[in-house]
C-alpha cells in the first residue's frame, strides 16, 4: 500500500512538473518539488540568503545571533543542518555547517515549511512537540525578524 502511494506521488510529481502555478492550484497542488534530492525548505532558507545579501548588516545589528536549524525527515528520510549566522558581518547561510549556533531548532522538513509560510504557529509547533529548540531562548525570540514575508494565499 505504502509502495503504492509512493508511486502515484511520484508519478503526479512528474505530471505535474511543467503545469503553471495556476494550473496546478485548479487541481489544489500548492506546490511541486525540484528534485526528490531537495528538502522542501530548501528554497525559503534561499530567501532568507538572499534577503541577507540585500540588508544583512541591517539584521546583524538587530539579531546579533547565529541558529542551526537540524531539519528532519527530508529526502529518502535524511536529516541536513543549516546555519544561519545573523552575528557576523552581513549575515550568511550555509548548508551543512558545524559552526556553534546561539540557538539551534530541530523540525521536520515539511513542520518547518508550514512555520515559515504561517500555516503553521511555531508556538503551536513547540508545545506540539514538532519543533525543539535548544539555547538562548530570547534569541529564538528574535528569529521572526529574519523570516521573509509570505503573502496570504488567495481563497
Amino acid at each position: 500500500m505504502a509502495d503504492q502511494r509512493s508511486k502515484t506521488v511520484t508519478d503526479l510529481v512528474r505530471i505535474t512538473k511543467g503545469f503553471s502555478s495556476h494550473q496546478r492550484q485548479q487541481l489544489h497542488i500548492e506546490s511541486v518539488p525540484t528534485s526528490s534530492e531537495s528538502f522542501q525548505c530548501e528554497p525559503h532558507f534561499k530567501l532568507i540568503e538572499d534577503q541577507l545579501k540585500q540588508e544583512g548588516a541591517k539584521y546583524v545589528a538587530k539579531v546579533k545571533a547565529i541558529y542551526a536549524f537540524n531539519v528532519t525527515h527530508g529526502p529518502e528520510g535524511r536529516t541536513e543542518r543549516w546555519v544561519v549566522d545573523v552575528k557576523n558581518g552581513n549575515g550568511s547561510v550555509q548548508k551543512g555547517s558545524k559552526v556553534k549556533a546561539d540557538c539551534n531548532f530541530t523540525v521536520k522538513d515539511v513542520d518547518l515549511v508550514a512555520i515559515i509560510t504561517g500555516k503553521l504557529q511555531a508556538q503551536a509547533a513547540y508545545f506540539g512537540g514538532k519543533l525543539k529548540v535548544k539555547g538562548n531562548m530570547g534569541v529564538a525570540m528574535k528569529l521572526p525578524q529574519i523570516i521573509p514575508k509570505h503573502p496570504k494565499a488567495k481563497l
